[in-house]
């Protein structure tokens, strides 16, 4: 597994942060439509498993090639690391982290076991891997982001900041550095190589509960929830907030959900009364108010190879958004809410967690449901997808996490894929928290 890069002083914590450039206009087309795009459903490319666009859960093929059943409370989050095909965290209502590995030859060279990674006193809500994959952050209803050594499961940093939950955190794009926010409306940031609090982004008016940094790793954005309903641009490395996005034309009740287009330019916005907003980062100016959602926005995300993003609700819609015109371009409806989108990285596809208790994937071309994942038998409160998209990792109220496989592999494949190499189960040392190895996968 790789090494993450090291760094001796907080200086060179900061090394990847730098000044805002290359503003896009308000005005400026992001990109055309494919032309392959304009057809008919069914003509994408990618062949419908399901008889209807829908489906319940009793019509969808159960692809897990996975199942992890050590948690005993609801797994709220997933992770999977961008370095590594088999590397993946889970954290839930138990106050506990796992990270273990996928596939048939990870699964003969550990027998199973997985990292049980403790300290946390409150559920475990968030998770993210850093770009190398080398290090585990995990935030909590506890106040606490704890940072794991990936290879041993040792823990590594317990920031110490945020006074109330975190509600997400998020990695610089390249850097060791990473961001939280928190209910008692502030965003931290730490160096991760030495767990020194790097800056404290104060403002908002409640709970700051989505942000991230954009793609060029340059900004940090964050919306406030319920009594704020703003979103706000920070220069990480002065703390200065540079934008506060809010009041006419903006959305009137609190943000949940915020992506940034990966040009690092616009951001889309969603909030508890369903609005979608799409703002110029850099300018502060809201370049169009989305309508069509009936209830809050729980998802957002900018597809990294069609000029389109897609944000899902409660109200159990996914909409793809025609970025260029501010238009929809199609409703992909789910039998109930939607919780989370991922775009796939490399394929005009995205895969939606469903309370339902399935996971879908879509071609964001046509608005075809491609195929839905069953097995888990309550609803799905997250999913992660694997770097090369093969396959999909979702966390349950049902108390499991499950990994599928992707719409368009077939299972051999993806098997074969999955094994890796690298990460065996070692016992290492963790000076305040426990660590134990446990089983609960089963292949």
């Amino acid at each position: 597994m790789a090494d993450p890069a090291h760094y001796s002083s907080d200086e060179e914590g900061e090394h990847f942060i730098g000044g805002a450039e290359g503003v896009l206009g308000d005005g400026k087309v992001v990109a055309e439509l494919d032309s392959e795009g304009e057809g008919q459903p069914g003509d994408s490319g990618y062949e419908s498993d399901l008889e209807d666009d829908t489906g319940g859960a009793q019509e969808q093929e159960d692809a897990s090639i996975h199942t992890f059943d050590a948690h005993k409370e609801t797994v709220f989050a997933v992770a999977w690391s961008p370095a590594h095909a088999d590397l993946v965290a889970t954290g839930g209502g138990d106050d506990k982290a796992f990270i273990w590995r996928v596939g048939q030859d990870a699964f003969e060279q550990t027998g199973g076991k997985t990292f049980e990674l403790l300290g946390h006193t409150d559920s475990v809500v968030s998770l993210a891997f850093n770009s190398s994959g080398a290090v585990l952050a995990t935030g909590g209803l506890d106040g606490r982001v704890k940072l794991w050594e990936s290879s041993s499961g040792r823990n590594l940093h317990t920031l110490e900041g945020p006074a109330e939950g975190v509600e997400w955190l998020a990695w610089h794009p390249r850097g060791d550095v990473i961001i939280a926010g928190s209910e008692d409306f502030t965003v931290w940031m730490w160096n991760g190589q030495n767990g020194a609090c790097m800056q404290v982004f104060s403002g908002h008016s409640g709970s700051v509960r989505c942000g991230c940094f954009s793609p060029d790793g340059k900004l940090v954005v964050s919306g406030g929830g319920e009594g704020d309903a703003s979103l706000r641009i920070w220069e990480p490395k002065t703390g200065e907030c540079l934008q506060s996005i809010h009041g006419h034309g903006f959305h009137t009740e609190g943000l949940t959900a915020v992506a940034v287009h990966p040009d690092s330019t616009v951001a889309i916005s969603g909030a508890e009364d369903g609005s979608v907003c799409v703002s110029n980062i850099h300018t502060g100016r809201v370049v169009g108010t989305l309508t069509g959602h009936d209830d809050s926005v729980e998802t957002a995300s900018f597809s990294h190879v069609q000029p389109v993003a897609v944000t899902g609700s409660v109200d159990g819609k996914l909409i793809i958004w025609d970025i260029a015109t501010l238009t929809s371009r199609g409703v992909c409806s789910h039998p109930e809410g939607v919780i989370k989108a991922v775009c796939h990285p490399s394929a005009p596809l995205v895969y939606t967690a469903c309370l339902d208790g399935v996971v879908r994937c879509w071609d964001l071309r046509t608005g075809v449901c491609v195929s839905g994942r069953a097995g888990h038998s309550e609803g799905v409160q997250d999913i992660a997808v694997s770097p090369d998209g093969s396959l999909v990792l979702s966390g349950s109220d049902d108390h499991t996490a499950r990994v599928s496989l992707a719409c368009h592999q077939t299972p051999s494949k993806l098997v074969h894929q999955a094994g890796g190499r690298g990460l065996r189960p070692s016992l290492g040392g963790c000076p305040s928290d426990s660590l134990h190895l446990a089983g609960g996968g089963t292949a």
